[in-house]
């Protein structure tokens, strides 16, 4: 590996080089490779982009205006699904209070959360206007300044957030800054240590390159957190939103090419670019062709998998040392 490699978690300088990998769901140009530490198993997009060229990934294709990422119905069904996101949460935090939602997207778990009595704050970095409320500054090196005073919120969530960010042992630092003693932090991450990820390798649709830049297990995240006084004391690697499709559409990679076709075609319009080629209208016509078969057995698949302890995703719950 470059000498440049420096991991942030055990803050080794040695990786191995797994696999290059492509822009498959926006067509940013350019190649990466996914490396992986030695020390601690982080996986990490290298070269890492600079903060511009993050910027310019979620340019006009990452969000619509109102903060939707999907087509309708897509939409419509995530946010019903948003309100199983905050049982755990609920119940660890029984007495609603404040919650800053950290990447709010669309706002789905955000309504859900205030239906309940939350006093929900929201902001998404990569979305000036989806339900963004809370007071933040983010600088042009990634670095996160949150105008609050120092622990303002009783719950704190990040909805697959953390590997997007440019520099996300700092925000870190400042969301434990304005969480209060005995307040939690709920993370939710794809989780690069699962046979998913494993198998799948540079076909796993959530590699997402080039906004994912980082790719954590429930271990090295466990070192991040504990360096910031989080300690965990719950997990859940179960995700009927995302697992059963990551399986579908990364078999489908393995079948019809690594094109990501099926997710692609469900995305909100508004975010299309282009005319859609017929190589690409044959790949869509394929994908839902076979997704007659391979939908159930992925969902098959996705219950057998998490029996065994093996999620493409792992949500983990930090309780923040008592000071």
């Amino acid at each position: 590996m470059n000498r440049e490699f420096q991991c942030i978690i055990c803050g080794s300088s040695s990786a191995q080089r797994l696999y290059p990998v492509r822009d498959t769901n926006q067509g940013a140009h350019g190649q990466w490779d996914i490396v992986q530490c030695d020390g601690c198993g982080l996986g990490v997009l290298w070269p890492l982009p600079s903060p511009d060229e993050i910027s310019f990934f979620y340019e006009g294709q990452f969000y619509t205006e109102g903060g939707e990422r999907f087509a309708g119905p897509v939409e419509q069904l995530r946010a019903k699904l948003a309100e199983l996101r905050g049982r755990t949460l609920d119940r660890i935090c029984p007495d609603q209070g404040r919650l800053m939602d950290f990447g709010s997207g669309a706002g789905h778990f955000v309504r859900a959360q205030q239906l309940k009595g939350w006093e929900v704050h929201s902001v998404d970095p990569y979305s000036s206007v989806a339900s963004h409320t809370a007071r933040v500054t983010t600088n042009k090196d990634g670095t996160v300044l949150l105008d609050y005073p120092d622990a303002y919120f009783d719950a704190i969530s990040l909805w697959y957030v953390l590997e997007h960010l440019a520099n996300p042992q700092q925000v870190l630092r400042e969301l434990s800054r304005v969480l209060r003693p005995g307040g939690y932090l709920l993370i939710a991450v794809q989780d690069f240590s699962s046979i998913q990820a494993r198998f799948f390798g540079p076909r796993w649709l959530i590699l997402d390159p080039p906004r994912h830049l980082w790719h954590f297990s429930p271990a090295n995240l466990d070192m991040l957190a504990k360096r910031h006084g989080l300690r965990r004391t719950a997990m859940s690697r179960a995700c009927v939103e995302m697992g059963p499709f990551t399986i579908l559409q990364s078999t489908l990679n393995i079948l019809l090419g690594n094109r990501n076709h099926l997710f692609r075609f469900l995305k909100n319009p508004r975010l299309s670019r282009g005319r859609v080629s017929w190589t690409e209208a044959g790949g869509v016509a394929a994908s839902i062709a076979l997704s007659t078969v391979l939908g159930p057995l992925s969902f098959l698949a996705y219950w057998g998998l998490l029996a065994i302890g093996s999620g493409d995703v792992f949500t983990a719950y930090y309780r923040k040392d008592a000071q």
